[in-house]
Protein backbone atom coordinates (compact mmCIF):
# COMPACT_ATOMS: atom_id res chain seq x y z
CA UNK A 1 0.00 0.00 0.00
CA UNK A 2 2.28 2.89 -0.92
CA UNK A 3 -1.01 5.58 -0.40
CA UNK A 4 -0.01 6.77 3.56
CA UNK A 5 -2.36 5.38 5.90
CA UNK A 6 -3.27 8.98 7.52
CA UNK A 7 -4.56 10.20 4.00
CA UNK A 8 -7.08 7.62 3.75
CA UNK A 9 -10.66 7.87 5.05
CA UNK A 10 -11.73 6.73 8.00
CA UNK A 11 -13.77 4.08 6.64
CA UNK A 12 -10.69 3.07 4.67
CA UNK A 13 -8.42 2.92 7.41
CA UNK A 14 -10.85 0.33 9.33
CA UNK A 15 -11.27 -1.66 6.42
CA UNK A 16 -7.64 -1.65 6.65
CA UNK A 17 -7.13 -2.51 9.82
CA UNK A 18 -10.11 -5.39 9.22
CA UNK A 19 -8.02 -7.09 6.51
CA UNK A 20 -5.77 -9.98 6.88
CA UNK A 21 -2.78 -7.75 6.36
CA UNK A 22 -0.54 -7.48 9.33
CA UNK A 23 -0.17 -3.99 8.46
CA UNK A 24 -1.69 -1.90 9.67
CA UNK A 25 -2.52 -3.64 12.70
CA UNK A 26 -2.73 -2.31 16.85
CA UNK A 27 0.40 -0.06 17.34
CA UNK A 28 -0.87 2.23 14.44
CA UNK A 29 -4.77 1.96 15.70
CA UNK A 30 -3.52 2.98 18.82
CA UNK A 31 -1.23 6.04 17.36
CA UNK A 32 -4.43 7.18 15.66
CA UNK A 33 -6.53 6.84 19.36
CA UNK A 34 -3.72 9.02 20.57
CA UNK A 35 -4.62 11.77 17.61
CA UNK A 36 -7.89 12.17 18.35
CA UNK A 37 -7.38 12.32 22.44
CA UNK A 38 -4.91 15.05 21.22
CA UNK A 39 -7.92 16.42 18.64
CA UNK A 40 -10.31 17.01 21.34
CA UNK A 41 -7.95 18.58 23.81
CA UNK A 42 -7.41 21.10 21.37
CA UNK A 43 -10.88 21.78 20.78
CA UNK A 44 -11.46 22.17 24.38
CA UNK A 45 -8.90 24.61 24.50
CA UNK A 46 -10.28 26.67 21.53
CA UNK A 47 -13.75 26.84 22.72
CA UNK A 48 -12.33 28.27 26.20
CA UNK A 49 -10.39 30.75 24.17
CA UNK A 50 -13.57 32.16 22.31
CA UNK A 51 -14.37 33.29 26.06
CA UNK A 52 -11.20 34.19 27.33
CA UNK A 53 -8.42 34.68 25.59
CA UNK A 54 -5.38 33.92 27.43
CA UNK A 55 -1.53 32.80 27.34
CA UNK A 56 -2.06 29.84 29.14
CA UNK A 57 -5.11 28.87 26.90
CA UNK A 58 -3.20 29.34 23.57
CA UNK A 59 0.12 27.44 24.95
CA UNK A 60 -2.31 24.16 26.04
CA UNK A 61 -3.96 24.66 22.28
CA UNK A 62 -0.19 24.98 20.73
CA UNK A 63 0.89 21.73 22.87
CA UNK A 64 -2.62 19.56 21.85
CA UNK A 65 -1.78 20.61 18.39
CA UNK A 66 1.99 19.29 18.14
CA UNK A 67 0.53 16.15 20.45
CA UNK A 68 -1.77 15.29 17.26
CA UNK A 69 0.97 16.44 14.94
CA UNK A 70 3.09 13.66 16.17
CA UNK A 71 0.39 10.67 16.73
CA UNK A 72 -0.57 11.09 13.06
CA UNK A 73 3.20 10.85 12.08
CA UNK A 74 3.41 7.62 14.04
CA UNK A 75 0.35 6.21 12.93
CA UNK A 76 2.79 5.35 9.68
CA UNK A 77 5.78 5.31 11.44
CA UNK A 78 4.28 2.29 13.22
CA UNK A 79 3.43 0.59 9.81
CA UNK A 80 6.72 1.40 8.33
CA UNK A 81 8.46 -0.04 10.82
CA UNK A 82 6.74 -3.80 11.22
CA UNK A 83 6.52 -3.94 7.56
CA UNK A 84 10.57 -4.03 7.76
CA UNK A 85 10.07 -6.89 10.40
CA UNK A 86 7.85 -8.57 7.78
CA UNK A 87 10.22 -7.78 5.00
CA UNK A 88 13.04 -9.18 6.82
CA UNK A 89 11.83 -12.40 7.92
CA UNK A 90 10.99 -13.46 4.09
CA UNK A 91 15.30 -12.82 3.53
CA UNK A 92 16.49 -16.00 2.43
CA UNK A 93 18.01 -18.78 4.46
CA UNK A 94 19.21 -21.31 2.58
CA UNK A 95 23.01 -20.86 3.17
CA UNK A 96 24.72 -19.76 7.23
CA UNK A 97 25.59 -16.60 5.49
CA UNK A 98 22.50 -15.75 4.51
CA UNK A 99 21.11 -16.99 8.17
CA UNK A 100 23.33 -14.84 10.04
CA UNK A 101 22.08 -11.91 7.51
CA UNK A 102 18.95 -12.53 8.12
CA UNK A 103 18.88 -12.91 11.74
CA UNK A 104 20.29 -9.96 12.16
CA UNK A 105 18.13 -7.80 9.80
CA UNK A 106 15.16 -9.25 11.86
CA UNK A 107 16.93 -7.96 15.19
CA UNK A 108 17.55 -4.65 13.78
CA UNK A 109 14.07 -4.09 12.69
CA UNK A 110 12.56 -5.63 15.78
CA UNK A 111 14.63 -2.88 17.60
CA UNK A 112 13.31 -0.09 15.63
CA UNK A 113 9.73 -1.83 15.92
CA UNK A 114 9.58 -1.42 19.42
CA UNK A 115 10.89 1.86 19.42
CA UNK A 116 8.04 3.29 17.96
CA UNK A 117 5.16 2.23 19.98
CA UNK A 118 7.04 3.13 22.80
CA UNK A 119 7.27 6.96 21.28
CA UNK A 120 3.53 6.37 20.90
CA UNK A 121 3.52 5.45 24.75
CA UNK A 122 5.53 8.58 25.62
CA UNK A 123 3.24 11.10 23.63
CA UNK A 124 0.28 9.38 24.66
CA UNK A 125 1.56 10.13 28.46
CA UNK A 126 2.20 13.73 27.80
CA UNK A 127 -1.22 13.79 26.40
CA UNK A 128 -2.30 12.31 30.15
CA UNK A 129 -0.86 15.05 31.48
CA UNK A 130 -1.88 18.05 29.36
CA UNK A 131 -6.16 16.29 29.83
CA UNK A 132 -5.18 17.00 33.62
CA UNK A 133 -4.45 20.20 32.52
CA UNK A 134 -7.13 20.93 30.73
CA UNK A 135 -9.80 19.71 32.58
CA UNK A 136 -10.16 22.14 35.12
CA UNK A 137 -10.63 25.16 33.22
CA UNK A 138 -13.19 22.89 30.64
CA UNK A 139 -16.08 24.98 30.17
CA UNK A 140 -19.23 23.11 31.38
CA UNK A 141 -20.26 21.96 27.94
CA UNK A 142 -16.69 20.54 26.81
CA UNK A 143 -16.06 18.68 30.27
CA UNK A 144 -16.82 15.27 29.11
CA UNK A 145 -14.62 15.41 25.69
CA UNK A 146 -11.62 15.95 27.68
CA UNK A 147 -12.77 13.11 29.52
CA UNK A 148 -13.12 11.10 25.98
CA UNK A 149 -9.48 12.76 25.69
CA UNK A 150 -7.69 10.96 28.94
CA UNK A 151 -9.41 7.59 27.77
CA UNK A 152 -8.12 7.68 23.95
CA UNK A 153 -4.55 8.93 25.56
CA UNK A 154 -5.10 5.47 28.02
CA UNK A 155 -6.19 3.60 25.54
CA UNK A 156 -3.12 4.48 22.97
CA UNK A 157 -0.60 3.92 25.87
CA UNK A 158 -1.70 0.87 26.97
CA UNK A 159 -2.12 -0.48 23.14
CA UNK A 160 1.14 1.11 22.35
CA UNK A 161 2.75 -1.02 25.37
CA UNK A 162 1.57 -4.21 24.40
CA UNK A 163 3.49 -3.56 20.76
CA UNK A 164 6.48 -2.92 22.54
CA UNK A 165 6.54 -6.30 24.74
CA UNK A 166 4.90 -8.05 22.00
CA UNK A 167 8.25 -6.85 19.67
CA UNK A 168 10.70 -6.92 22.50
CA UNK A 169 10.16 -10.44 23.15
CA UNK A 170 11.64 -11.89 20.12
CA UNK A 171 15.11 -9.09 21.04
CA UNK A 172 18.33 -11.13 21.87
CA UNK A 173 19.81 -8.18 22.90
CA UNK A 174 18.95 -8.23 26.90
CA UNK A 175 20.68 -4.73 27.33
CA UNK A 176 18.29 -3.10 25.14
CA UNK A 177 15.15 -4.95 26.17
CA UNK A 178 16.15 -3.65 29.78
CA UNK A 179 16.72 -0.10 29.14
CA UNK A 180 13.45 -0.16 26.75
CA UNK A 181 11.28 -2.01 29.17
CA UNK A 182 12.65 0.38 31.91
CA UNK A 183 11.76 3.78 29.64
CA UNK A 184 8.24 1.77 28.78
CA UNK A 185 7.44 1.48 32.63
CA UNK A 186 8.16 5.21 33.32
CA UNK A 187 5.38 6.16 30.97
CA UNK A 188 2.51 3.56 32.14
CA UNK A 189 3.41 3.96 35.67
CA UNK A 190 0.72 5.45 37.41
CA UNK A 191 -1.01 6.22 34.22
CA UNK A 192 -4.13 4.74 35.19
CA UNK A 193 -4.30 6.62 38.43
CA UNK A 194 -4.05 9.70 36.35
CA UNK A 195 -6.56 8.72 34.18
CA UNK A 196 -8.88 8.23 36.94
CA UNK A 197 -8.42 11.76 38.68
CA UNK A 198 -9.21 12.98 35.06
CA UNK A 199 -12.80 11.24 34.50
CA UNK A 200 -13.43 11.01 38.56
CA UNK A 201 -13.33 14.75 38.37
CA UNK A 202 -15.42 14.81 35.03
CA UNK A 203 -18.20 13.03 36.21
CA UNK A 204 -18.25 15.24 39.39
CA UNK A 205 -19.05 17.65 36.62
CA UNK A 206 -21.50 16.22 34.93
CA UNK A 207 -23.07 13.77 37.16
CA UNK A 208 -26.88 14.54 38.11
Amino acid sequence: MNERLVERTLRAFSDDLASSAAVPGGGSAAAYAGAMGAALAAMVGRIAERKAKSDATTALISEADNLQSDFIRLVDDDSAAYARVSEAMKLPKASDEEKRARTERIQASLLAASRVPLEVAKTSRRLLDLCERTVHSAASATVSDVGVGALLAETALRGAALNVMINLASVKDASQVKALSEDLDRAVDGAEAQRTRITDFVESRIAR
